[in-house]
């Protein structure tokens, strides 16, 4: 075994349980041997999200791939009101209630409500900019301030770009305003005080949430409770990565109901730091919450705190996909608009998803409960999640307030068609083949659609949704144009089950890459149904372990 030349072998080594340096501080021995305190920082790293994103880094640097495994929406840029009110912030440097009055009335002296109400009228923001101020006035200091002198005191004051935002230095209650807005469209009850503002985007907020639930302050000392997160089949899959960072873990179920949300609260009663993560819509499968499934999560999480009040499992609502749904009928309802689990839940939204605009990196949560708002806002300022750019905060409630209802649903309609037009497609590829190798399964909401391939096209060396994942990567050999980036199942907590491996792909894509998708598939099928198979699978699987070079052992020690 190599040794540190630094550091004596551990036979050498005096056996103390405590190390005390120079200036004569002690140390706890590390268990596995001091030698690792010296060690340089970790330098390899074989979780599965590493692993996945580190064979489509390797593709592409090789490969012309069709690029199916990103969030990314269908439209370029958000809509043309988001981005004309982020030139003409960073021209004047007023707030979102000026850019509507000015909107309306440009260079008056004096304006008056009805400019605001002028701009709803003509413009059509999905968040009333009346609802919005009236939001903030009435949380204004001088309650005796008259509507129409506080409405121009807030449409004429200016940013300064070189000071922090919040208080009275960014004006960062107008933010808040538009988003408490928002949030009560959704039915989640809220005031402007119970809205917070995080850089990071939602995993700004679900980091947070995890040190707030699983971690304990004691003066300079910060010790890891440890802590469980369940979660559906399907879930955020950068959200795998968080609970280690405080010592909890994952719990997955293929589904969350009122029944199995119940059995895991009663099976882990005793274990501290208990979330439950509830996605608004899946991310793998595009299921969309109902009202009737949210109801009966809620009264299981409700019931069980209530008969054990010192232990209480948390919520975190997931609702960034809101508003993106693949058919009309739907009854999707935010686990945080059921109003008696209000005191337990944290609701996140971003402009980064339906209203496009992924670059802001902001996030909105609230939560009625003080002590968790209290809780998670530490951890933001820890994080440095709380100083958010003027410019990325306001643009990002504009984005959630002013994209008109029109725009999402046309946006909606032309998701569906995409749908549509790629499950069409594969049919016709099925017939090709003679026999169905790919299927599409039906999403309700986001723009992902779950790609179902046969396992038995593979043979017996490819195991898993990663394995099929690398082959479709990797198939095409010498071939530049060639290669298909989706994301494997396990990514988001699901297994390979009844005979066919899962892979996400967003289909908020052209139709021409649809097509060519389609037509890297048949390639793909043919060379596995064909006599080199064996020769295609063995460098497909030879390169991904060479980029991953422990990826069996990563993928056998996946435990969520």
């Amino acid at each position: 075994m190599a040794v540190h030349p630094l550091v004596e072998p551990a036979e050498a080594r005096p056996v103390d349980p405590v190390i005390t340096t120079k200036a004569g501080i002690g140390m706890p021995r590390d268990p596995v041997g001091a030698a690792d305190l010296f060690m340089l920082p970790q330098e390899r790293f074989d979780d599965l999200y590493t692993a996945v994103y580190a064979l489509i880094d390797d593709a592409k640097a090789e490969y012309h791939v069709v690029k199916l495994y990103k969030g990314s929406h269908a439209s370029p840029n958000p809509h043309k009101s988001v981005t004309d009110f982020g030139a003409w912030f960073f021209e004047r440097r007023r707030g979102l209630l000026g850019y509507a009055c000015d909107k309306n009335r440009p260079a008056t002296l004096q304006y008056a409500l009805e400019d605001l109400a002028e701009f709803d009228r003509v413009h059509k923001p999905r968040i009333s900019t009346v609802e919005a101020f009236t939001i903030l006035a009435r949380s204004r200091d001088q309650p005796n301030e008259a509507f129409e002198d506080y409405l121009n005191y807030v449409a004429d004051r200016t940013h300064q770009f070189g000071w922090y935002r919040g208080g009275s230095s960014g004006f960062d209650d107008e933010a808040r305003a538009f988003t408490c807005a928002h949030f009560r469209q959704l039915g989640i009850s809220c005031d402007i005080d119970d809205v917070m503002i995080f850089a990071g985007g939602a995993k700004g907020v679900f980091l947070a949430c995890c040190a707030a639930f699983m971690s304990h302050r004691m003066f300079e000392e910060l010790h890891h409770r440890g802590g469980v997160v369940l979660a559906p089949s399907g879930y955020y899959q950068s959200l795998r990565l968080l609970p280690p960072i405080f010592g909890g873990t994952l719990h997955v179920e293929d589904d969350l109901t009122g029944e199995t949300v119940d059995e895991w609260l009663t099976d882990t009663e005793d274990l501290p730091g208990r979330v439950v993560y509830v996605p608004l819509v899946n991310n793998l499968d595009g299921r969309v919450l109902s009202r009737e499934r949210a109801e009966d999560i809620a009264s299981a999480i409700v019931n069980h705190n209530l008969d054990h009040p010192h232990n209480p499992a948390y919520v975190i609502g997931d609702d960034v996909y809101v508003g993106s749904y693949m058919h009309d009928d739907l009854d999707a309802t935010p686990i945080g608009a059921i109003p008696e689990l209000a005191l337990w839940c944290v609701s996140v939204v971003t402009p980064s998803k339906t209203f496009t605009l992924p670059t802001g990196r902001v996030a909105f949560a609230t939560s009625r409960n003080p002590a968790v708002r209290k809780a998670i806002a530490h951890y933001r300022t820890v994080f440095s999640h709380g100083r958010v750019p003027q410019s990325s905060e306001l643009i990002s409630a504009a984005a959630i307030s002013l994209t008109p209802e029109s725009w999402i649903d046309r946006w909606n309609n032309w998701n569906r068609e995409h749908l549509g037009y790629f499950a069409r497609e594969v049919n016709n590829l099925n017939a090709v083949l003679g026999r169905e190798v790919f299927r599409i399964e039906q999403p309700e909401g986001g723009w992902y659609a779950p790609v179902r391939v046969a396992r038995d096209l593979f043979g017996e060396r490819v195991r898993s949704s990663v394995d099929a994942h690398a082959v479709l990567l990797y198939y095409g050999g010498d071939d530049r144009e060639s290669g298909v980036a989706m994301l494997p199942g396990e990514l988001f907590g699901r297994g390979c089950d009844n005979g066919w491996y899962t892979l996400r792909a967003n289909l908020a894509v052209d139709t021409g890459t649809i097509a060519r998708t389609v037509r890297r598939l048949h390639d793909a099928a043919s060379a596995m149904l064909g006599t080199s198979r064996d020769h295609v699978i063995g460098h497909a699987l030879s390169r991904a372990r060479r980029v991953v070079p422990d990826l069996d052992r990563t993928i056998a020690n996946r435990r969520y």
